[in-house]
């Protein structure tokens, strides 16, 4: 909020439209200026950048689907500082006291608010100046049918893969091996991957999801999807601030009888379980199956990278591994998708009139190795059938 502005501009997300009207007023009556009040929706988000708001409030009523909904929509979102509300039977009454007090709290939360770097602005920045360079190089008359250099007006540009080189063994420093009776290897991975005499219980089949904006969305439309008995391990990179790891935990172990948690050291991978990877780690798999987490190099673009943790499954798991790409911007999980191929993985993606934005499971096409795209929820059933046979 600017120095010289005397009220807090507040944006309202609420369930319902009663409750987004009656909102309004109370806190219009309260001293906040209410610069915008929707009922929330697919294109809450796209609305919200256009107004010039310094907190959002959240508001909830009686309606528990449209709540995890709108949490994993929100999920992603780092641009203003967000309060979320109970305004159902059992959260209370609004009243013009209560009104009063809220707006207090939304005034000192914009007022003490300091905001992230803006992820996807830097990824655009990065974007642009790519295009750049690659016009300079590309100072030539196209040949006839050759696509021409640059992008148009409102298209998403490709934001180039991260210059940074994965080691392909480890230095012996992983975080936290479990201690007691636990037996893990920490032989370097550069061995060729060989699953003929798994330890008891590890996960034979093991698949990537890879995800940025919107994603969360679709992976629970996933996830909600998946039959119990399907013989897989999940490893879920989303990319998402760390702060906002255990929240997309617990609202994916709402719906699915899979056992969702963040990945960890010394872990043996499971099936029927989603390994969400931790952001600002990179992810490698010993030859008897168990995680090794390391720091990402200081220069990575993602976090986490799904390029990434696809190749270190595609790496340990070869012919029964398996990726799918869902929403996003940029093309993290394209060089991925490549190595899974190149291990004999599968590769599919979410297809574009499901995503909220589609250039990563796009970019992921561009490589010619998916063979498969579909909405979340035909791609469970995909999955299922390709088990069943």
């Amino acid at each position: 909020m600017s120095a010289n502005q005397t009220n807090t501009r507040v944006a309202i997300m609420a369930t319902s439209e009663h409750s987004q009207d009656h909102l309004s007023i109370l806190l219009g009556d309260a001293g906040l200026d209410v610069v915008m009040h929707e009922s929330a929706g697919d294109g809450f988000l796209q609305q919200l950048e256009k107004v010039p708001a310094d907190v959002l409030l959240v508001d909830f009523c009686d309606d528990t689907d449209s709540e995890v909904e709108v949490i994993q929509t929100l999920l992603d979102y780092d641009s203003l500082p967000i309060l979320f509300n109970d305004s159902s039977k059992d959260g209370g009454e609004t009243n013009s006291a209560w009104a009063k007090k809220l707006a207090h709290k939304l005034m000192k939360m914009a007022e003490n608010f300091e905001p992230v770097p803006d992820l996807q602005s830097e990824l655009k920045s990065v974007a642009i100046k790519s295009a750049e360079i690659e016009v300079e190089k590309n100072k030539k008359t196209p040949e006839k049918n050759e696509p021409g250099v640059g992008f148009s007006a409102g298209v998403v540009p490709v934001v180039p893969e991260p210059a940074v080189k994965v080691e392909v063994e480890f230095d012996n420093s992983f975080e936290g091996y479990p201690q007691q009776n636990t037996v893990v290897s920490t032989t370097a991975i550069e061995t060729e991957p060989t699953l003929s005499d798994p330890p008891e219980g590890a996960a034979i089949n093991v698949w990537v999801l890879g995800a940025s904006l919107g994603g969360p969305q679709a992976v629970r439309q996933f996830v909600m999807a998946i039959k119990e008995d399907l013989p897989v391990a999940f490893i879920l990179a989303q990319h998402i601030g760390a702060n906002h790891m255990s929240l997309l935990a617990e609202q994916l172990n709402r719906v699915t009888s899979f056992k969702v948690f963040t990945g960890y050291t010394g872990h043996m991978i499971r099936h029927r379980e989603i390994i969400l990877a931790p952001a600002g780690k990179q992810i490698k798999i010993t030859d008897d199956g168990y995680i090794a987490l390391k720091d990402e190099p200081p220069n990575t673009l993602y976090s986490p990278c799904i390029n990434d943790v696809i190749a270190a499954v595609a790496e340990r798991y070869a012919n029964m591994a398996g990726t799918i790409v869902f929403s996003g911007m940029g093309d993290d999980g394209a060089s991925g998708c490549r190595s899974m191929a190149d291990h004999g993985g599968v590769v599919w993606a979410q297809d574009v009139d499901s995503c909220v934005i589609s250039s990563m499971p796009d970019q992921a096409r561009k490589t010619g190795n998916v063979t498969f795209s579909a909405d979340p929820r035909k791609l469970a059933d995909e999955l299922y059938a390709y088990y069943d046979e």
